[in-house]
This record gives C-alpha cells, sequence and structure tokens, in this order.
C-alpha cells in the first residue's frame, strides 16, 4: 500500500477527525486486533460473533497509529477518553459506518492509480476462472488478486490496498449472498472487465429462484458500462439471455463451437478428467490448450479467461502457457493416487451446479481407468425452499452417471440417499448415515483398491477429514 494522508481519507469517505494530525500519513489498515501491526490504522468491524470496537484499546496497546469509530456505537465515549489521555499521538476518526469507511476508502485509493480492474462472479467456478486469468496477466505486468476467499465486503478492501504504482490490473473474485452486493462489490472495485462464470441454485435462502440469483449476478454490468468494458458470459449457460436483457454493457459470449466469438472445439481427455482443446475465434484456431486442471467445467472457466486476454491483446503463446501451467487449489479438484485408490478431493463447498460437475470428473475417472466410482457426500447448505429438491436431483443425476457406490451422511443428504436408491431400483448400493462420525467409523469397509472416490460438500462438513480414513 502507499501512504494515504488524513485529509484524502477524509475527502472520501466524510469521515470527522477527532484527534490527530490531519496532515498526517497512513500507510496500512488491519482489521484484527489479533494480528495488528505497530502503525496499523485500525477498522474495527462488528461482526456475527463480535463488535470490533470492542478491541479498539487493544489495538492501540499493539501500536495502532489510530483507528476509525462509530458515532453511535455504545460507550465510545470511555474509549475516546482514555485514548485521549493515555495514548495523545493516535488519530482517531468518527464515521457514521465502519465497514462503509472501509469500503469508500478502499474505492478512493484505487481510483489513485491508472489499474484496469476485472471482477469474476457466478454461481461456480469463480476461484478457477480468477486463477487462469490472474496466471495470464502475471506474465504480461504487475497484478494484484484476491486470495482465497477475500471476495466480500472485507477481503476485497484488503486486495485493493495491495495495489500500487506499479500495478497494471487488478482481479478481484466477487461473492454474493443478497441482492445488492455484486454491485457494491463492483462499484469499489471500479471494473473495467467482469465474467460470469454460470448461473445455478446456490444461496437460495436467500432468493426467491435461479433467475433471481442471475439477476443480481447480472448487476456487475452497471459499472462495467460505465466504465466503457466489456462483459464475458458463458454462452451455453442456460441463465446468459436472461443476464443480456438486463446489462447496459457490452457482453461477449464464450462458449461450445463457433457461434460464439471465444470458443472450444475438438476437446478430449485423459484419465484424470484433464482435457486438452482448441481455442477458436469464431471459426478461426487461435491454439490448443492442455489444462493442468481436472474437469470439463474448467473448458469452460479457461476460455472465459482466455476470452477476456485475447480481448486485451494478449499473444496466444502466452495465453496456452499460463493456462496449462495453473495448478489445481487446495481442496479444488485435487487427484490423489494412493494404496490403489483415486480419490477426486473437491472439499472446498458444494452447490447442485459444482456437485454435478464433480460427478462428472468422477464418471469420466472411473471409466477411463475402469475402476469402481464412489461418491461420499455431504449436505449442500444455504438452498432455502428448494433444498429437499435439490438434493433429490443430486441422487438422480448419480445414478444418470452410473456411479457405483453412494455414501452420504447429513440431515439433508438423506434425499440423495433416497432418490439414489429409487432410481437404481434394486440394486442396493448406497450407504447413509446420520452424521460425519459414524460414516467414518465404517467408511474403511466400504473403500476398497481400485476405486475412484470423489468426497464433495459445503465447507461446514470440513469433508477434507474424510481423506485420512480411506
Amino acid at each position: 500500500m502507499e501512504s494515504i494522508s488524513i485529509n484524502e481519507i477524509i475527502n472520501w469517505t466524510g469521515a470527522k477527525l477527532f484527534c490527530g494530525n490531519n496532515e498526517g500519513l497512513l500507510t496500512s489498515f488491519s482489521t484484527d486486533s489479533r494480528t495488528i501491526a505497530s502503525n496499523d490504522f485500525f477498522i474495527p468491524i462488528t461482526g456475527e460473533n463480535h463488535k470490533g470496537a470492542d478491541f479498539i484499546i487493544e489495538a492501540v496497546r499493539k501500536g495502532a497509529s489510530g483507528f476509525i469509530y462509530s458515532k453511535n456505537q455504545n460507550n465510545i465515549e470511555d474509549v475516546l477518553n482514555l485514548v485521549k489521555n493515555d495514548f495523545p499521538g493516535v488519530t482517531v476518526l468518527e464515521s457514521d459506518n465502519t465497514l462503509e469507511f472501509f469500503k469508500n476508502t478502499a474505492k478512493g485509493y484505487l481510483k489513485k492509480f491508472n489499474v484496469m480492474s476485472i471482477g469474476i462472479t457466478g454461481s461456480a467456478g469463480k476461484t478457477s476462472t480468477k486463477n487462469f486469468i490472474v496466471s495470464i496477466l502475471k506474465r504480461v505486468s504487475d497484478t494484484v488478486f484476491s486470495p482465497g476467499n477475500f471476495n466480500n465486503e472485507i477481503g476485497i478492501p484488503k486486495t485493493i490496498f495491495e495495489v500500487n504504482k506499479n500495478t497494471k490490473y487488478l482481479v478481484a473474485e466477487l461473492g454474493m449472498r443478497a441482492k445488492g452486493q455484486i454491485a457494491d462489490l463492483s462499484q469499489i472495485c471500479n471494473l473495467t472487465y467482469g465474467i460470469i462464470t454460470g448461473i445455478g441454485p446456490s444461496h437460495l435462502e436467500f432468493f426467491k429462484n435461479v433467475e433471481e440469483i442471475a439477476l443480481a449476478k447480472a448487476e456487475i454490468g452497471e459499472i462495467i458500462s460505465k466504465n466503457n468494458g466489456v462483459l464475458f458470459l458463458n454462452g451455453d449457460d442456460q441463465y446468459s439471455s436472461v443476464i443480456e436483457k438486463t446489462i447496459n454493457c457490452v457482453s461477449e459470449k464464450c462458449g461450445w463451437g463457433a457461434d460464439f466469438k471465444y470458443n472450444f472445439t475438438n476437446c478430449k481427455c485423459d484419465r484424470n478428467a484433464v482435457y486438452d482443446f482448441d481455442l477458436n475465434r469464431f471459426d478461426k484456431n487461435i491454439t490448443h490448450i492442455n489444462l493442468g486442471t481436472p474437469g470439463f467445467h474448467n473448458i469452460y472457466n479457461s476460455v472465459l479467461a482466455a476470452g477476456l486476454a485475447l480481448h486485451l491483446d494478449i499473444e496466444p503463446s502466452v495465453i496456452k502457457n499460463s493456462i496449462s501451467e495453473t495448478e489445481t487449489e487446495s481442496l479444488r479438484m485435487q487427484i490423489i493416487e494412493k494404496n490403489g485408490k483415486v480419490i477426486l478431493n473437491d472439499c472446498y463447498n458444494a452447490n447442485p451446479l459444482s456437485v454435478k460437475s464433480a460427478i462428472d470428473s468422477l464418471s469420466v475417472i472411473s471409466k477411463k481407468r475402469e475402476m469402481r466410482s464412489i461418491a461420499i457426500l455431504g449436505d449442500m447448505l444455504e438452498l432455502g425452499e428448494e433444498t429437499e429438491k435439490l438434493h433429490g436431483e443430486i441422487g438422480s443425476y448419480l445414478s444418470e452417471k452410473n456411479i457405483d457406490i453412494l455414501v452420504t451422511f447429513g440431515k439433508i443428504s438423506i434425499n440423495i440417499f433416497n432418490k439414489f436408491e429409487n432410481s437404481r431400483q434394486n440394486k442396493v448400493k448406497g450407504f447413509y448415515f446420520e452424521n460425519k462420525e459414524k460414516m467414518l467409523n465404517e467408511i474403511g469397509k466400504i473403500v476398497k483398491p481400485g476405486d475412484a472416490v470423489l468426497i464433495k460438500g459445503s465447507r461446514a462438513n470440513k469433508m477434507e477429514n474424510i481423506i485420512d480414513y480411506i
């Protein structure tokens, strides 16, 4: 982060100086008093389980250069008096809302630089697509990107403060759990380009139906339109037409076949469900790409990244090599081979769209290797009123893909088990357990050498623990 003056922050946010020097400079921010470093400016944010303002004194004692507080915070007067009397050199600002202050500071800071900002959202594939894009852009210029799960209103500002005068590209993954969030995050990032990987029934607890999710994702187009940018869409996704009707910005579709400007053809895969394909611009071949990550869905993710890169006039050879060398992230489509078993570790999270993609890969791997296929699945969370139905659809999909054995646990996943059993008629090849502990006691008897095993469930299930048992 490059230094910011207190006056700049006041202009960006409307905050008021309670005490300190308005000509002073800030060089770093922190939202966590546990890890605060000397001279960090502390941003206390209220979360589900704590109030950040409760840790102001701790942050100051650890060497914070200053802090912001909400004027409506209870008992803040005692904190202010203590700081003013015992820590006279500390800068203190007042705001209406500390989270809004943090977001507006990031927004103002980013506009100090000539940075091309790119946002990625979608119901599945955001992180993989981000990784493909970052791999490409890092080869041509200084690139800052959101790490791990820094895809919300706290993580994205933290990412933005990594930008400096040498940065050319900012790449941000945009998460969503409610209407208005994509618009908010897109504004903070001041997006010029965007990607929507695909739309599916995720976070239905907060939406009436999948079309509402598509419309919420389409909020990304507002700032892109203002910045005369381009939005890249998965043209084979059934909700891309819904998004196109909603947005005012220019859009480009990517998908399978020459009807799309950026497309892929002639795809095939190896025994790990890792694909290679021809990348084309309409009917003209650009290059041939060998993925380094499993899954047919990653063709779409990589083509969306490649389409953006081609639009930015990046050389095809750079795109080809970058995508081929992009590695799988931890807990996402990782192939583990040990003791005659092949495990597809896709434990990071789960929704119906991503589970079906993972089942596709399991089917390919088991057939290519002539192994028995086993799907170990946990509950998918935040699906609202559609929960039972969507879990049941996974059971039917497992049957359609001829998965040999289902192992599932959890209160909701009984619906996967029941549908799978009904679909398989008299072939009893499903196991259901009330909880993970009971399942772990039996899993060693079920999984044998010669099995290909998929492990997947929502993050709360901590599915990765299962790997050690099998």
